[in-house]
């Protein structure tokens, strides 16, 4: 019996064969242009591990990889190939498909990268790519530089020293109510905040090795639909602000600028002629501020939040810090805890005594930075490595692998040590920070705009809890509830890093809250 196969069909399969054809043939293009110009680095003497014109680098990770736990962060096996194998402070890594070509740099790269050369204020395309999802759109994060610099512009009223101060009172209110149940329970009905959360779960980490994450069909639906709630709650929240700005604006009365919805909204009215203001935002203007708050929101919960954990777990395991910073409390504050938050409501300008918690937070973050810094790499502009040799950045992402730097026995005197007095004492000591070695926020234009708030946030948080709660991690409990191979520390730390969105306590620190009897 013949078998027939009609034109039509035939045609659908030739098509097939010829498109899936058509994608092999580029993907094997695009791969070997990508390993044939570090196959040119190599013959230039480029600082990187042995290449292979099929694997590229993609062989060098898994060893090193496996001396950390399978959630670690990436920094850590980054960091520990170069700390082993480039004490320069600079090598290349081919990771194609997975990145474009990296440059992994220390101390002196870092600088030039961020503070020095024409690469400061340029983020890598990539990057956009992986915002998107948390922004929405177009963000003060990831835009190119003239457009970055009219935003920065608008948002930095906000976050200027005095204006923070005044903020303050509503921050201690926030502060003291942690331990109040009802906040808790309010919190978690707040739709904007479900979303937030729910969004940073479903988050594609950069260079998702795993297919199944990847092409998860289920995470990008729930990722439009947690966009679409972050934004209708945004939206009606702007337009709420913009009926009591725009009265006061048209009858010639200050409207305090107390948030980031405010400076995006002042800044939108400077531009429009005193009493002509349109009576609806733009639709367009309403999206990019949008864009704007979701950035700010994610900044402000992901990496504060993380911070707060690894302070508290830091304390608990180095009782005499703990005191040390008590001692100041009671010093500064007044012994009784529970009158802490009212008295920096009254003054807020007190916190700037409180030097040892500086030091505490500061060395926290240290050891436990929420995020690194990446920018886009240019023809024709070169980096220097620690002796000074220059290091070509074309088509390239220079990483600036914060975990890495902020524990490098060059720049650090014990490295891996818990010591806030290094934050305290002078220029002669041996612990004095070397400059520029400690850059949780990044140094340099395009440096974190809310640092200043960070820091206050902060220290507020640890100065109304200190002396309430004991908190202690349940990192025992959990490992005996979640058996599972393989290393469970870094570094001696059970509460290293692991990736969603910034880098988080391993297993979302586990722990125990007492009240403390006074």
């Amino acid at each position: 019996m013949k078998s027939y196969i009609s034109p039509s069909a035939g045609l659908i399969v030739s098509s097939t064969i010829f498109v899936a054809s058509s994608w092999v043939v580029v993907i094997v293009l695009k791969g070997w242009r990508a390993r044939r110009v570090f196959a040119e680095y190599q013959r230039s003497g480029l600082p990187m591990p042995k290449h292979s014109m099929l694997l590229g680098h993609l062989l060098a990770l898994p060893p090193v990889m496996t001396k950390y736990p399978k959630n670690a962060h990436r920094g850590y096996a980054f960091g520990k190939i170069a700390t082993d194998n480039f004490p320069d402070g600079i090598y290349y890594l081919d990771m194609w498909p997975f990145f474009g070509p990296l440059i992994i740099c220390s101390l002196n790269a870092a600088i030039d990268t961020t503070q020095k050369s024409p690469l400061a204020l340029r983020k890598p395309d990539s990057l956009h790519d992986w915002f998107q999802p948390i922004a929405g759109g177009p963000n003060l994060f990831t835009m190119e530089a003239e457009e970055w610099r009219v935003w920065r512009d608008i948002f930095n009223p906000g976050f200027i020293q005095a204006h923070i101060f005044k903020l303050i009172p509503n921050i201690v209110d926030e502060a003291n109510g942690v331990s109040e149940k009802s906040l808790d329970s309010k919190r978690t009905q707040n739709p904007l905040a479900v979303a937030l959360l729910s969004q940073l779960r479903w988050h594609l980490g950069d260079g998702e090795l795993n297919p199944f994450v990847r092409y998860n069909p289920v995470r990008l639906a729930v990722q439009w639909r947690n966009s679409r709630i972050m934004n209708r709650y945004i939206g009606d929240e702007l337009d709420k602000r913009y009926e009591s700005y725009k009265c006061s604006y048209t009858h010639g009365k200050k409207h305090e600028n107390k948030s980031v919805i405010s400076s995006v909204l002042h800044g939108y009215l400077q531009q429009s002629p005193r009493r002509q203001l349109p009576g609806s935002l733009g639709k367009t203007f309403k999206s990019f501020a949008t864009y704007q708050i979701r950035t700010f929101l994610f900044a402000g919960h992901d990496t504060t939040s993380s911070s707060i954990c690894h302070i508290f777990y830091l304390l608990s395991k180095n009782q005499q810090t703990l005191r040390k910073m008590r001692d100041e409390h009671n010093s500064v504050l007044g012994p009784n805890p529970a009158l802490a938050g009212s008295i920096i409501s009254d003054n807020p300008h007190i916190l700037n005594q409180l030097v040892y918690t500086n030091g505490v937070i500061k060395e926290t973050m240290r050891l436990f930075p929420a995020a690194s810094s990446v920018r886009q790499g240019r023809e024709g502009v070169d980096i220097m490595d620690d002796n000074g040799r220059p290091h070509p950045t074309g088509g390239a992402m220079v990483w600036v692998l914060h975990q890495n730097i902020q524990r490098d026995p060059k720049y650090w005197p014990k490295p891996n040590e818990f010591i806030p007095e290094r934050w305290i004492v002078g220029p002669e000591d041996p612990l004095y920070p070397t400059k520029g070695a400690w850059r949780p926020f990044e140094n340099g234009p395009r440096n974190c705009i809310g640092q200043g708030l960070v820091m206050h946030e902060l220290k507020i948080v640890v100065a109304v809890t200190a002396r309430e709660f004991d908190v202690r991690d349940a990192y025992e409990e959990f490992d005996k509830l979640h058996p599972r191979d393989g290393p469970r520390t870094v570094e001696g730390e059970r509460a290293y890093q692991f990736e969603q969105g910034g880098a988080h306590p391993a297993d979302r620190f586990p722990c125990r809250i007492t009240l403390r009897k006074h």
